[in-house]
């Protein structure tokens, strides 16, 4: 694959459902790129990472927030095939810089990536409990 000209932007007016293939690796039940695109359209905050030279999103992250005092950052994900070129951590950077005024940011992820999110941790302590329920897993209609 040749070296990707990837822009970042939180402008979604121009995002359309065949620009959302291939996100929600390993998920038993995931949502359609209708649903995907309505998601980020409908987040507090979401940027998305494009591969101009393909016109493919290549990685998304959003938030969920009152505005006020406290967000939720419940998803990202980089395509496979784009993984471990500092995409996803860029994503992680726009969102928590978008969300520096706010109290409380959460951002909710498997045991596994404890690693990955560490490195943007502030100096402090984080704890939470994450409930799932996959039946609803591809979206509420």
């Amino acid at each position: 694959m040749r070296q990707a000209s990837i822009i970042y932007t939180k402008d979604m007016a121009n995002i359309t459902e065949d620009m959302l293939s291939g996100f929600f690796v390993d998920w038993p039940n995931p949502p359609n790129a209708a649903m995907h695109l309505k998601i980020l359209r409908s987040s507090y905050c979401a940027f998305v990472a494009i591969d101009k030279a393909e016109n493919q999103v290549v990685g998304f992250i959003n938030a969920i927030s009152d505005g006020v005092l406290t967000a939720y950052i419940p998803l990202l994900e980089v395509l496979p095939a784009y993984k471990e070129r500092g995409i996803g951590s860029e994503l992680v950077k726009l969102m928590l810089n978008e969300c520096k005024d706010l109290y409380m940011v959460d951002i909710c992820h498997d045991e596994e990536l404890a690693p990955y999110y560490a490195k943007f941790e502030p100096a402090g302590q984080c704890y939470s409990t994450v409930f799932r329920n996959y039946a609803a897993q591809s979206g509420r209609v």
